[in-house]
């Protein structure tokens, strides 16, 4: 009886990893769909798990669902203030959701020349900066990769979380 118990927690330990490969393998592959389904199985077993949490985001990011990639990071710091990655990915979304705005505004500046010309203006800085991301950031860094791409979908070389 004492074995039956002992090997229960060594299965459901076994099929978590088995899991987590999973989702880092089709997370590798750019098959996004099975990578979403894994990691938010992951989530759902494990939420204090930041390492779920955070590449939960990243796909999220990659499927440019900014909401629900915003919503992962928030969880990961929640749990970790410290999660440099977190941050900066977070911050990478909040560009491009500025420079959207600004662009809103630039088209719907009919009457403005000087509002529609500053918004586009500042809509390309904020794209540019966004841009300058691809070579710089960690991101996903899973355990197995060498390159891994941060919250844009670009190649990046990093670390695990």
């Amino acid at each position: 009886m004492l074995t039956a118990c002992a090997s229960a927690p060594h299965r459901a330990l076994q099929q978590e990893v088995a899991l987590q490969q999973r989702a880092a393998g089709a997370y590798a592959k750019g098959d996004l769909a099975v990578a979403l389904k894994a990691y938010r199985q992951l989530a759902d077993d494990m939420p204090d798990d930041t390492a779920s949490w955070f590449r939960l985001g990243n796909v999220y990011a990659r499927l440019n669902q900014p909401d629900a990639a915003m919503k992962a990071y928030r969880h990961v710091l929640q749990r970790d203030p410290e999660h440099a990655k977190a941050w900066h990915n977070l911050g990478v979304i909040y560009l491009h959701q500025a420079a959207a705005a600004f662009v809103q505004s630039a088209r719907t500046a009919d009457r403005d020349a000087e509002l529609r010309d500053q918004s586009m203006h500042m809509a390309t800085k904020l794209e540019d900066i966004a841009g300058a991301d691809a070579g710089h950031a960690p991101a996903q860094g899973t355990p197995t990769a060498a390159q891994a791409p941060n919250a844009m979908g670009r190649p990046v070389k990093g670390e695990g979380p």
